[in-house]
């Protein structure tokens, strides 16, 4: 695509225009052609701008969101026959204790102690709860939606007000619906790219990662066929780190499950029940969690040191492996194909980070604690950035 001219460009080709046609010998004259050379200049430079963001909402690689004007949203729909995802609440098994009888409103108001994994936020009883036997068990749910609203079995919460035949403190004792982020608007773009470029083909290993994409918490699945056993797929789950268990993409049993779901049927209830079957009749499915595996780097004799250098060449490593991930033949396209992490590779990210006026004396990487010059991604393994040492 050509690019678009500036202002001041656009102004002097007017300007050459009037000139070359008429003989503009008054000054006063000449001042009007001036003023009216930049008016018209500015219109078309916006509709230049126009219709570039016309012509960039035709392409899903860059359309923008509805919420932004764009048509991302109209794509996804059409290909995904969904918008993006929006975040959702969790729901938690609630053990209390209290007198038989006792009764607990609807609507009735907990807030997660200091020391639970989601501290002060608040939890809604949604129905009216009598007990019945101590202890008993209740299902809370979070007031607001997000992964920052997650509680872990164990974590504690208390009653924001007085109930009679209530004990104050409550615990969870199950979690029955994580929470999740919303969809990231990168990974909903990816999915409807992907949604474009993989045919579905009634159970090939495209059709998993398409159906995968209808789960929260998913960024990406690998299949593949079991060793040994060609009638089971095993589907390696990927999550986003924020959804991540640890950050790194371990998906929790709760997103685990969510595949195995919409694998198993399409999620949209719209469609006839039997149009809604997805998995092949003879295959076995194995949803399992990706292995994150860490990556330690060594930076001998960094030569200009400082926090920021520091920060950014983490930053930089961090990201450039979040784009090593397994390749799957038949799923992933071969002009994509990064599977293969080595030193060289690892080096030249520090080097353009740091630039030609700092140098280092020697780099070492290590996967999973060992030392390596090449490492191959597959089966389900992905890498994380662990630590970066300066000696």
């Amino acid at each position: 695509m050509k690019p678009i001219p500036s202002l001041i460009e656009i102004k002097n080709r007017i300007e050459l225009d009037f000139k070359s046609k008429l003989d503009l010998a008054d000054t006063d004259l000449r001042k009007v052609f001036d003023a009216l050379d930049s008016v018209l200049a500015a219109e078309l430079k916006l509709i230049y701008l126009y219709l570039q963001d016309v012509l960039n909402n035709v392409f899903p690689d860059t359309a923008d969101t509805a919420a932004n004007g764009g048509e991302l949203n109209r794509i996804g729909q059409i290909y995904l026959n969904r918008q993006p995802r929006t975040p959702t609440d969790g729901k938690y098994n609630v053990t209390v204790n209290g007198s038989i009888g006792a009764v607990l409103r609807s609507g009735l108001i907990f807030k997660s102690n200091d020391s639970s994994n989601a501290p002060g936020n608040l939890y809604v009883l949604d129905t009216e709860f009598v007990i019945g036997q101590v202890p008993d068990t209740i299902v809370l749910r979070s007031v607001n939606a997000g992964k920052e609203y997650l509680l872990n079995v164990g974590d504690g919460l208390s009653v924001t007000e007085p109930v009679i035949g209530l004990d104050q403190s409550v615990v969870v004792s199950e979690i029955v619906q994580q929470p999740t982020q919303a969809e990231d608007t990168d990974l909903y773009r990816q999915n409807i790219l992907d949604a474009i470029r993989l045919e579905p083909q009634g159970g090939a290993k495209t059709d998993y990662r398409i159906w995968a994409s209808d789960a929260p918490g998913v960024r990406k699945v690998y299949p593949y066929v079991k060793n040994g056993d060609a009638g089971t797929v095993q589907v390696y789950v990927e999550a986003t780190p924020v959804d991540s268990e640890d950050g790194h993409g371990t998906p929790s049993g709760a997103i685990l499950a969510s595949v195995a779901e919409v694998i198993e049927f399409d999620p949209d209830e719209t469609l006839p029940l039997n149009e809604r079957g997805r998995r092949p009749i003879q295959a076995v499915i194995e949803v399992l969690p990706i292995d994150a595996i860490p990556i330690d780097v060594n930076i001998t004799g960094l030569q200009v040191d400082t926090s920021t250098i520091r920060s950014a060449i983490s930053e930089n490593l961090a990201a450039y492996l979040a784009d090593i991930r397994p390749y799957i033949s038949g799923a992933d396209l071969p002009r994509d194909r990064n599977d293969n992490l080595t030193t060289v590779k690892l080096q030249s990210v520090v080097n353009d980070t740091i630039g030609n006026a700092n140098t280092f004396l020697n780099f070492n990487m290590l996967v999973d604690g060992a030392l390596a010059n090449i490492y191959q991604f597959s089966a389900g393994t992905i890498p994380y950035l662990r630590t970066v040492t300066y000696l």
